[in-house]
């Protein structure tokens, strides 16, 4: 791993302006490639012979020529010099591969992720990383301001300046229990729902928190027979316990037939989870970053 502090301390320009110089062997006619004038290469030039303790080109005739530590410091720029170019131009044409980063909390995984996940695989020249914020000790401004997502799902709304924060999706929930429960059947009332235990996904996101809330005002008195932060975890159990529990509707239909769980009609519904798309507002000036939120939202109008 290359030390950054010693390369913030040379300036890297330097070694541009020897390469134009060995290529051309006149410092005239670099400074014309480079648009600079020769005084500034001369004064360049000198600076490098001061760090590498080496004059790199003397007098021969009437031009010049690189010295042997000239010759050997080219052989190494050159490759070097060309990886450094073609990585520019990878972070400049939106043709070649781009990195696409997105957070949201595992709840979601089984919808709105994966239908954007989808769409974005459409792009050949997209490669796309998912984390799971709630996992990460980074709140969601921490991860716009430091760049380490291009998108964030939550179900939180965040106010700040520099970000774009929209309404993406209202994602219905079910109640479910084992599909061979021995007291519930398809339709239960409030009062034998509130005779159960709930298994409880449990995290710090503000959204899903407000979401348990609501539930716990609806369902006065329910008790809690286990809590988790594994959404997963929380079905696994349900289909081998008498516990009953809350899950995205996306997420049960995700799960299909062979999952052992039944969907319990409620006497009133059950409240949505909100979900917001969260991103940086400066990011829009990217031409390959607007045309990737244009094909999400797209593709959510589609599904709407």
């Amino acid at each position: 791993m290359a030390n950054l502090y010693d390369l913030k301390r040379f300036d890297l320009n330097l070694l541009v302006i020897f390469e134009c110089i060995y290529q051309h062997l006149s410092i005239s006619k670099a400074a014309e490639t480079l648009f600079i004038t020769p005084s500034a290469v001369s004064q360049s030039l000198q600076r490098l012979r001061i760090q590498l303790n080496d004059p790199l080109f003397v007098r021969s005739g009437k031009g010049i020529t690189p010295t042997t530590v000239g010759v050997n410091l080219h052989h190494h720029l050159a490759d070097n010099l060309e990886q450094l170019e073609k990585t520019i131009n990878i972070m400049s044409h939106s043709e070649l591969t781009k990195r696409f980063v997105i957070y949201g909390p595992q709840i979601f995984i089984s919808g709105p992720v994966i239908n954007i996940v989808t769409r974005l695989l459409d792009d050949a020249s997209i490669e796309v990383a998912h984390y799971d914020y709630v996992a990460t000790s980074d709140n969601i401004e921490d991860l716009m301001s430091y760049r380490k997502a291009d998108l964030v799902l939550s179900t939180s709304p965040i106010i700040n300046r520099s970000v774009i924060c929209e309404p993406f999706k209202e994602v219905p929930t079910v109640l479910v229990c084992r599909e061979d429960h021995p007291r519930l059947g398809e339709r239960a009332t409030r009062e034998e729902i509130l005779l159960e235990r709930f298994a409880t996904y449990t995290t710090e996101e503000p959204g899903i928190k407000g979401y348990q809330t609501e539930v716990d005002e609806q369902y006065l008195g329910r008790r809690t027979g286990l809590r988790t932060n594994s959404l997963i975890g929380m079905v696994n159990i349900i289909q081998k316990t008498d516990l009953i529990g809350i899950i995205p509707r996306e997420f049960f239909d995700y799960l299909g037939e062979h999952s052992r769980l039944r969907e319990i009609s409620t006497p009133e519904p059950l409240p949505s989870i909100m979900i917001y798309i969260i991103y940086n507002r400066s990011s829009m000036n990217t031409p390959s970053f607007a045309k990737v939120i244009e094909k999400i939202a797209t593709y959510n109008e589609l599904f709407e």
